[in-house]
């Protein structure tokens, strides 16, 4: 039974196999796309966010959310019209800057136990933003990022999905 303390890390690993099982990764371009609808994607990166901030011992500070949903632009800056999207999605956390760094790398361990990889991480101690970390999963094409904010005392929890067509849609043919 998932504790208190547990419980983010099971919602993380269960939006990871979620999005697992509706990810294509093929390079033709008419690939079936991954079916999501937008409010599916939005639980998904709000849960994962707040996984983030959980493995980096960090807060979410209320009504920092901010959501994005974006037109796919494919390789050949192709826009299709068929409702595909993806959405960028963060939210903040309030910790003091002196513990930023500590945080990038307690949430560099739980990333790379559930998947990501290619993390970069720039650790200046004494810059007015100390950390800013980038990791991806390949395998379900979607993005992950952690910064500190010029505000002394924030971090910025980020989730970019990959493209999805939403469920009703017939994906359009290039």
């Amino acid at each position: 039974m998932a504790t208190a303390r547990t419980a983010p890390r099971v919602l993380c690993v269960a939006a990871l196999f979620l999005t697992t099982a509706c990810m294509s990764g093929g390079a033709d371009i008419n690939a079936p796309l991954p079916r999501k609808s937008r409010e599916e994607a939005l639980r998904w990166a709000q849960q994962y966010t707040r996984a983030m901030a959980h493995d980096a011992d960090v807060k979410p500070a209320p009504k920092t959310e901010v959501k994005r949903f974006h037109n796919c632009v494919g390789k050949n800056d192709e826009v299709a019209e068929d409702g595909r999207f993806t959405l960028t999605y963060h939210i903040e956390g309030d910790l003091p800057r002196d513990r930023h760094i500590a945080a990038a790398r307690k949430l560099r361990t739980a990333l790379e136990q559930h998947g990501i990889t290619g993390i970069t991480t720039t650790e200046r101690p004494q810059d007015s933003r100390p950390v800013d970390m980038r990791g991806h999963n390949k395998k379900e094409r979607f993005h992950v990022r952690l910064y500190s904010l010029d505000n002394p005392d924030q971090l910025q929890f980020t989730v970019t999905t990959s493209c999805f067509l939403p469920p009703d849609a017939k994906q359009q043919q290039f």
